[in-house]
């Protein structure tokens, strides 16, 4: 079974439900792409005191969840990496709450002291040593007192962070690596974006007013329509921001940079099967992301990869009023460098997983669909409700099995099990058989195991010349049909190829069968004498040429059991008493299915469109024999059929 290599633009906590489904799947290797805007809180004093440091919080954020999911580290160190400080703690109390995590032995103290002491203990020496370290390297540049630092709700792991950024020679990306070393996460799991240079978030509203920062953009209680952001390498002065609408865009527009890309993640975008625009605070997580430098063109080279943007599912306060249609447009226009680059949408986005939710909730209001006519190419929309229950977080399953279960089965070959139907000799097994094999079965990425029920067996000799096993299942006294269902079931095949050997139907159609399984997994894969209109016209005329009446009475019968299923099941299917058809092998387990019954198609076909599964029509070759040779379906057949059609569409399953 191969892995899934795949990347997840992030934020914070955004796409938290996400990450852990891909990260405790063992057939995906994920990277986290996350930028570092961020200057909220402790995030943004640290920030200003280094006065040259990305924001943490959001690497450390991610961190923390990662360390849970995948155990890589004792359970109290993310604890005490996301402890937060009192907000009213003075520096001189934090200095001292901070010590302790070096010599965690007193037993008496502050509150926040036992505290940190207490998880201190609990991470062990091997973990405090390093972890105690990176604290002295950050409090000794912060210089707590001196330079007006705050310590007030600061989260250790921020300070950690600071203290990695310094032991690695003020370079970011190198100080993420050594952070995630310390809870045992592998370099590469979290990649920064850019290549670790400060830049600072700023945007317009619509109303051209202007935010400073990152936290002013997404400031709760406000309500902002952002029309612009933008990366500047340094904060604006007051008199710069005192100035006019005009003239500070215009100031912000030469200010601006655009920051050079992380070659590791820029190689890990080229190398993905799947790449996911997460949702989260658009304005500050994530469209911000998509300004680095030569990533839309990295994004677009990569023309393998499925590319899936997940819309938000309850509005933020940065995108209120937003609808999914505005949130894809503007992923679009911020991969394209503000479209100033001309890549083609399906380069970067090959499909977008909107939310529609089974309920409105006023409170928390939900992002509307929007005008889904503008969007260009419908085939790349999947509108669906991806929440989990009531949480407003999504449903990772819906979201992501989709996309992972081509990638994870692809280098799996699929156990196939084909049942030859009506082989009334050995000849006819080793004809079919053999006409297969030509066809190049043996070239496919599946299993076969042939199956069949005959009086007389086949020369070993024979068998042991294919390249797949052969088996007769034949038992003095025991129904054949019954035998080969049982051997049907007892393969736990993934797919079962009913195949009709009377000598009407051609072995190489079983390749052509299997061959649709290559890309997809659909329910079925339907062979059809319709599509190959000649076959069937010379059939009729073989099968009816004395009675002309009888052969059109068979004609609309059989275009009548395709319309009774368009009507009650939604799907015409063209030729439903086919008898080439690979079907997904738990749909033999259900106790109705007999081998025998003439009806097996229709309960197959009933069961399938009921559960709305993929039915693949294909056109397979037909050769008509005559009645005496082969059973045939009579006018009481057929009647039985539409029953059984009508009454499967209300049947409890």
């Amino acid at each position: 079974m191969s892995h899934a290599r795949v990347v997840l633009f992030s934020g914070g906590r955004g796409s938290q439900a996400l990450t852990r489904q891909l990260a405790e799947n063992p057939h995906v290797d994920l990277t986290l792409a996350i930028n570092g805007y961020d200057d909220g809180k402790s995030t943004g004093e640290i920030r200003r005191s280094l006065g040259d440091c990305l924001g943490p919080s959001d690497f450390r954020k991610n961190a923390t969840t990662l360390a849970e999911v995948l155990h890589s580290c004792p359970p109290a160190l993310p604890t005490l990496l996301e402890f937060r400080l009192p907000p009213a703690i003075s520096p001189r109390e934090a200095l001292a709450a901070l010590r302790v995590l070096g010599t965690p032995s007193m037993e008496d103290g502050p509150p926040v002291e036992r505290q940190l002491a207490d998880l201190a203990q609990q991470v062990g020496r091997e973990i405090r040593a390093p972890l105690s370290d990176r604290v002295g390297h950050a409090v000794r540049e912060l210089g707590a007192e001196a330079s007006g630092f705050s310590f007030a709700d600061c989260s250790v792991g921020n300070l950690v962070f600071a203290g990695c950024f310094l032991a690695s020679d003020r370079r970011f990306n190198s100080a993420l690596d050594d952070y995630c070393t310390l809870v045992g996460l592998p370099a590469g799991l979290i990649e920064n974006v850019t290549d670790g240079a400060n830049a600072y978030l700023t945007a317009v509203d619509r109303e051209a007013r202007f935010l400073a920062s990152e936290a002013e953009i997404v400031e709760a209680g406000r309500r902002n329509h952002i029309a612009e952001l933008f990366l500047i390498g340094r904060p604006l002065q007051p008199d710069e921001v005192a100035l006019g609408p005009m003239k500070l865009r215009s100031l912000l527009e030469a200010r601006s940079v655009v920051p050079q890309p992380n070659v590791r993640l820029l190689k890990r975008v080229a190398e993905a099967d799947l790449i996911i625009y997460g949702p989260g605070t658009q304005h500050s997580s994530l469209l911000p992301s998509y300004l680095t430098d030569g990533l839309g063109e990295a994004i677009a080279r990569n023309i393998r990869a499925s590319k899936v943007l997940v819309t938000n599912i309850h509005e933020d306060t940065e995108i209120p009023d937003a609808n999914a249609v505005e949130i894809i447009e503007r992923a679009l226009y911020y991969l394209r460098q503000k479209d100033v680059l001309q890549l083609p949408t399906p380069c970067l986005i090959t499909h977008y997983l909107l939310n529609a939710p089974d309920r409105e909730d006023v409170e928390d209001p939900y992002v509307q669909l929007g005008p889904l006519q503008t969007l260009e190419d419908p085939r790349l929309v999947r509108i669906a409700n991806f929440e989990d229950g009531l949480t407003g977080r999504h449903h990772a399953t819906r979201v992501l099995s989709p996309f992972l279960e081509t990638f994870v089965q692809r280098g799996e070959r699929l156990k196939v099990a084909v049942a030859l139907l009506d082989a009334s000799s050995p000849d006819k097994v080793a004809q079919t058989v053999l006409e297969a094999s030509r066809a190049g079965l043996a070239d496919l990425h599946v299993e076969p195991h042939f199956l069949w029920c005959g009086a007389e067996d086949l020369l070993e000799s024979f068998r042991a010349s294919l390249p797949y096993e052969l088996t007769n299942v034949h038992r003095e006294g025991v129904e054949p049909e019954r035998l080969l269902l049982d051997a049907i079931r007892a393969e736990r095949a993934d797919y079962i190829v009913l195949f009709e050997s009377s000598g009407m139907y051609m072995g190489e159609d079983i390749v052509g069968l299997l061959s649709q399984l290559t890309l997809r997994r659909p329910g079925a894969v339907w062979g059809s004498r319709r599509l190959s209109a000649l076959e069937v016209r010379e059939s009729y005329k073989l099968r009816y040429r004395r009675n002309r009446v009888l052969g059109l009475v068979s004609w609309v019968g059989s275009h009548m059991l395709g319309i009774a299923y368009l009507f009650l099941y939604g799907r015409h299917v063209s030729d439903v008493l086919s008898g080439a058809r690979a079907v997904r092998g738990t749909y033999l387990e259900h106790p109705d299915i007999q081998l025998g019954d003439k009806c097996l198609n229709e309960h197959i076909l009933s069961m399938l469109l009921r559960d709305k599964a993929e039915v693949i029509e294909m056109p397979v070759q037909f050769f008509s024999m005559s009645p005496d040779k082969v059973k045939r379906t009579t006018v009481g057949d057929g009647v039985r059929a539409f029953r059984t059609i009508i009454a499967w569409r209300w049947k409890s399953l």
